[in-house]
């Protein structure tokens, strides 16, 4: 098998995506060896999901702001904090999931209330300190992205 890109050489690697046959030079160049197309579609789909994150993350922080459910008689000015908790909670969930992915697979009705109140808990507590590190970690994919 020859390389994709350059018939004359022959091929000493594959791309992990779609098979093609490279030679030395073109597997050095993208980690994990991709062909130029395969890293350019995988360099859109970050782009694209960065984007997605970022604005469902603002569209949160928007809704929380406008519905203001945290406020009372007392303190009726708590906007941002009511925008900043429903980002947190899908901040939390997003860290939660990608180090704990683990679902319950079997239990009561009683127990599935608990596990999902204890998680949402969870995603609460988690993303109230991590949301303001999540929206800055979907600017910085967004910016690193555009400029591999």
């Amino acid at each position: 098998m020859n390389c994709f890109n350059h018939p004359h050489e022959p091929a000493v690697a594959r791309c992990v995506d779609c098979g093609k046959g490279l030679c030395t030079e073109c597997a050095s160049q993208y980690r994990p060896i991709l062909c130029k197309s395969c890293y350019q579609r995988r360099k859109r789909n970050e782009i694209r999901r960065s984007i997605l994150n970022l604005a469902f993350l603002i569209v949160l922080f928007v809704i929380g702001y406008k519905l203001n459910f945290l406020s009372t008689k007392e303190s009726p000015d708590r906007q941002w904090m009511t925008g900043y908790l429903l980002m947190a909670v899908w901040a939390g969930y997003m860290f939660v999931e990608n180090i704990m992915p683990y679902k319950m697979m079997a239990g009561t009705d009683g127990q599935w209330t608990a596990y999902y109140i204890f998680k949402l808990a969870l995603f609460t507590i988690v993303g109230f300190f991590i949301a303001p590190f999540t929206l800055l970690w979907a600017v910085f994919r967004i910016i690193r992205a555009f400029w591999r």
